[in-house]
């Protein structure tokens, strides 16, 4: 028999994070998240998100012992944007029981039907800043930490249970040019550089980029706003957001491209993969992990490109090529050979058509499901 309970203790939630860490143990491309940030994330009234989003955290018990774990997460603000009555579901992870796997949804399925939801999907988060999607091909490679890593046998369930594709991402993995193969592009950035009046923003301390924070977070809600399920997020998340992932950056893939009047029109934020260090410290930083971590972050050698946007009206301007020829350069000076992408929409053809002149390949893909709640 399946038994559900719901988180409502610091000592349930620490138990819900910890629970993929003991269930991947053995699985060497799993790449767990930061654990302090997951617990801030979870914890009621510290993510800001949480204004316009209710959320249940539930544990699944057999025999006694913890085989699974939901979140769910009604949306409001993405309810009224795309007129529907729909309940998220995310952070899904169970051991390969097709009937612990029914007992998590009808967990989710109950909470929507408290609150008149007659749909479920997922993963989705909070918001796009937040992981999702349901890993379908790549099993075989390591997530970055800010996706996340499923079993094969979690698609085959949800499908089981009725559930079908409703949005699907690709992520692929880039091969860093050498130097002297991008004298094209080089010559490309600079004549839309002259041509546009851009210019890089030249950064050298993490305290310079405060005045840029809000700007570049700010382009992401104006550039994803038309992306599948975008909520786009407010003063507060931007705030919040900047706590976490400024202290992660490396300024060396950190550019802020801005006109004439120093208005920020596009950026691409990189870092050198942490996964390695994470998955050695079990996803924690305290109170040794951060040693590890810093380490990454400045001698990785894979690049984790985790956000790009360029303003609507300026992406046919090839501003991307300024951004690509800066962190192409960087990585060569590191010795960096490889970037990953993280995930973009099948449909998303103006950001899958950046890689088309680079070396690069489909290695993983994820997709979000959806079914109608049924009657109980």
């Amino acid at each position: 028999m399946i038994e559900i309970r719901e988180v409502k203790t610091k000592r349930l939630l620490k138990k819900f994070v910890n629970f993929p860490i003991k269930l991947y143990k053995n699985c060497p491309y799993f790449t767990p998240y930061i654990y302090e940030e997951e617990i801030n994330n979870l914890t009621p009234g510290k993510n800001p998100a949480q204004k316009y989003c209710d959320f249940k955290l539930f544990l699944a018990y057999k025999n006694g012992k913890i085989v699974g774990r939901i979140c769910a997460i009604l949306n409001h603000y993405s309810n009224n944007k795309y007129n529907q009555k729909r309940i998220r579901f995310n952070r899904i992870d169970m051991i390969d029981d097709i009937e612990v796997t029914r007992a998590l949804i009808k967990a989710v399925e109950g909470f929507g039907q408290e609150k008149g939801m007659n749909e479920i999907a997922g993963p989705l988060g909070y918001s796009d800043q937040d992981k999702e999607g349901l890993l379908t091909f790549g099993f075989e490679q390591h997530n970055m930490f800010v996706t996340f890593y499923h079993y094969p046998y979690y698609y085959e369930h949800l499908k089981q249970l009725g559930f079908i594709d409703d949005a699907t991402w690709r992520e692929y993995r880039i091969r860093i040019p050498e130097s002297n193969d991008i004298e094209k592009l080089e010559k490309i950035a600079n004549f839309v550089a002259n041509k546009f009046e851009f210019h890089i923003v030249r950064i050298s301390k993490k305290r310079q980029l405060k005045p840029y924070v809000l700007q570049v977070l700010s382009l992401m809600n104006v550039a994803y706003k038309d992306l599948y399920g975008y909520v786009p997020i407010s003063e507060k998340e931007m705030e919040y957001l900047a706590a976490q992932y400024v202290p992660l950056l490396n300024l060396d893939y950190t550019v802020i491209i801005a006109d004439k009047n120093e208005k920020v029109i596009a950026f691409g934020l990189m870092i050198p993969s942490p996964a390695f260090a994470l998955k050695k410290s079990k996803g924690k930083l305290y109170p040794l992990g951060w040693i590890r971590f810093l380490r990454a972050l400045k001698k990785g050698k894979v690049l984790d490109m985790l956000l790009v946007a360029v303003e609507p009206e300026l992406q046919n301007t090839g501003v991307m090529s300024m951004i690509f020829a800066e962190s192409i350069r960087s990585a060569n000076r590191n010795g960096i050979k490889y970037a990953e992408t993280g995930p973009e929409l099948l449909d998303n053809t103006k950001v899958q058509s950046l890689w088309k002149n680079l070396d690069h390949e489909h290695h993983k893909t994820r997709v979000c499901m959806v079914k109608k709640i049924e009657e109980n």
